[in-house]
């Protein structure tokens, strides 16, 4: 965790701030949550500088919390690669659970998708990289975050991103975690499957992870409502807008990879964060949108289920590039000899059918001569 990871949201109790807890003695207090209080600690006698993550008493004595506490230590405990913070000590005192985790001196990504200088495309793209090899590793110790956005996402001083925050996440061995009167997730990064409340797979996460990316392209996301439940309707019922509306210098393919992550249908984005990822190591960063990206298609795959290249392909079938006839240049005069070599070029076909309809027509007027 980070200075900047959780904003606080108020001056805390005095008895927030104790001077130890466990191993650790108390620097300061880093963020306050829905899951608890974040403070920035040192370990003794390693003198090892950590984020403390505490549940209190009175949330420590509720089963649901202390479920969903205990889920997200068993869920970062397993979990151990550059790109996510990394959890050291589990432990309980005085009726409060609490653990230690890696301390990042750095920022949380949505300080700064806030600044006034908008992130650049390479920075962009590297960030979603390894936020996709951190997820492809949760991924496959069967960890589903359920939250990704901005200010899960730390960045250190070397630009290394972590992921944090596996308090909803969802370990796919055990069953999922209902809280009454807790919002699981946060709207504007749901799925649609998970803000209806279905079983999630990882699937979800890329959906999450395109509206991330989309905010790093256009410093919002794409679904904003005047609340939660607006915002949801949105995530279900709406296509959102192609990124490069509000990111004019965006890469074509970036913005396919973005448009495919954020299918309404599950079986339609990326289904495993691998081919995100090789889908991200194509983009080239000098390609411009030349008009908004409305659709894309999967390739299907051959008979057979072998896999191909062309599965790889990100389909936008507006691309001129790709119709079967140029048009005839606009400029040309009509009796000029090129307009008409351009004619009898593409348009044969025609010429040689109106040609065959008026030898028939006088074939059958000479006839009735």
């Amino acid at each position: 965790m980070s200075d900047a990871a959780n904003a606080s949201t108020g001056t805390p109790p005095a008895d927030w701030l104790p001077e130890r807890i466990g191993s650790c003695r108390i620097l300061q207090i880093l963020g306050m949550g829905g899951m608890g209080v974040i403070y920035k600690a040192v370990q003794e006698p390693l003198n090892r500088v950590v984020a403390l993550k505490v549940l209190p008493p009175q949330f420590s004595q509720d089963r649901d919390s202390s479920l969903r506490f205990e889920t997200e230590a068993k869920a970062v405990s397993m979990l151990q690669h550059q790109n996510i913070v990394q959890l050291y000590e589990y432990g309980e005192e005085n009726g409060s659970r609490y653990f230690t985790m890696q301390y990042i001196d750095g920022e949380s990504l949505a300080a700064r998708i806030d600044q006034k200088k908008p992130i650049e495309l390479e920075r962009i793209v590297d960030y979603a990289k390894q936020i996709c090899r951190g997820l492809r590793y949760a991924h496959s110790m069967g960890v589903i975050h359920r939250d990704i956005k901005p200010g899960n996402v730390l960045i250190d001083k070397n630009e290394v991103v972590r992921l944090t925050d596996f308090g909803i996440a969802k370990l796919i061995t055990q069953h999922s975690i209902t809280v009454t009167g807790v919002t699981v997730g946060t709207p504007e990064y749901m799925s649609p499957e998970q803000a209806e409340g279905q079983d999630l797979t990882a699937a979800s996460d890329i959906y999450s992870l395109g509206i991330l990316i989309y905010e790093m392209l256009t410093r919002v996301p794409p679904f904003l409502g005047s609340n939660p439940i607006a915002v949801a309707y949105k995530q279900v019922h709406e296509t959102a807008p192609p990124p490069s509306l509000g990111r004019p210098d965006c890469p074509k393919r970036l913005e396919l990879v973005v448009l495919k992550c954020l299918k309404k249908d599950p079986r339609e984005r990326y289904q495993q964060v691998d081919e995100l990822l090789r889908d991200l190591d194509t983009v080239d960063i000098a390609e411009r949108v030349e008009r908004p990206t409305v659709s894309m298609k999967r390739t299907p795959k051959p008979r057979g289920g072998t896999p191909v290249d062309d599965e790889r392909r990100i389909t936008d079938r507006r691309n001129s590039e790709r119709r079967r006839f140029d048009r005839i240049p606009e400029r040309l005069p009509v009796n000029s000899p090129e307009y008409w070599v351009h004619v009898l070029h593409y348009q044969w076909p025609l010429l040689l059918a109106v040609a065959v309809l008026a030898l028939l027509l006088i074939a059958h007027l000479t006839g009735r001569a």
